[in-house]
């Protein structure tokens, strides 16, 4: 646990950030209720965070195995489930950090990242400008294994700055307030399968693995069943000659196919855990 009063050693790279303007539409609710928050709800909704000051405590958490600064007891899991996303997605960060207490450039209001709800990665690699969202190290498919993170009540957890108006591709931020930042672990890329995504073992994957479960060309069973089930959900003129018959062949590839290109993935035609999460995603938001 980190104290409050504890100076936080910040790197080099995050002293000035280039912009970190967090800029969101300032007409959408400002509660727990809804996605996407303002930043200014998002900042009083977690204000007893805010540059150690309140009453909120702070834990010392790694992601990617080094230390971010502290991060709020009540984002804990979120922050996880933000590095498994990532990690399932091929992302590998060479440097990252959370809690800061600075200012928006250019304004008289705190930063998010003085709450330690919001994450950089790799600034000089994913610089805060104009242009392509994904002219940076962040590519698609990484952010969207981020998003397909959802709460118990089915919502984003995250939100990402790349998507803003001037996109700032090295920033992530927690889209809930403290008591909706759960973690549905469902829908986090990565995690293994559980109910709708159980274990089935395709001709390519021997019984007994377990670093990955992949539902490719030959798999058959009941998950291969829900998830077709959840592409008709997302297109329900995918599977036009056979449906949800449980048998992982060439219509079900060629669907999967046409959702991983959908969601800016590559296009394997396999059920892997980015895939299988925003599969679980498209069904749930």
């Amino acid at each position: 646990m980190t104290d409050h009063a504890q100076p936080v050693a910040i790197p080099e790279e995050f002293l000035d950030p280039e912009g970190d303007g967090e800029e969101q539409d300032p007409d959408l609710a400002e509660d727990e209720s809804g996605l996407e928050a303002t930043t200014s709800a998002l900042r009083k909704l977690w204000s007893q965070w805010m540059c150690r000051n309140g009453d909120g405590r702070f834990a010392d958490v790694k992601v990617f195995g080094k230390g971010v600064g502290g991060v709020p007891e009540p984002a804990v899991d979120a922050y996880k489930a933000f590095e498994r996303a990532l990690r399932s997605a091929g992302y590998q960060p060479g440097s990252q950090w959370a809690y800061n207490c600075r200012k928006i450039a250019g304004t008289n209001s705190f930063s998010l990242h003085s709450a330690g709800i919001a994450i950089d990665i790799d600034p000089e690699q994913n610089p805060y400008s104009h242009g392509n969202p994904f002219s940076g190290k962040i590519k698609e498919h990484h952010v969207n294994a981020v998003l397909a993170i959802k709460n118990s009540q089915g919502q984003s957890v995250w939100s990402w700055g790349g998507s803003w108006s001037k996109p700032d591709r090295m920033h992530f931020q927690l889209d809930q307030g403290p008591s909706l930042v759960d973690v549905d672990w469902a829908t986090v890329p990565g995690e293994r399968p559980t109910k709708a995504m159980s274990p089935v073992h395709s001709p390519e994957q021997a019984p007994g693995e377990e670093e990955e479960n992949v539902l490719t060309d030959g798999a058959t069973g009941q998950a291969v069943v829900d998830f077709q089930n959840m592409i008709l959900s997302w297109d329900s003129t995918a599977l036009p000659e056979w449906g949800a018959d449980g048998d992982y062949g060439n219509e079900t590839i060629e669907a999967v196919k046409r959702f991983q290109q959908a969601k800016g993935l590559d296009p394997t035609g396999k059920i892997d855990g980015v895939t299988a999460a925003l599969l679980v995603s498209s069904t749930t938001s």
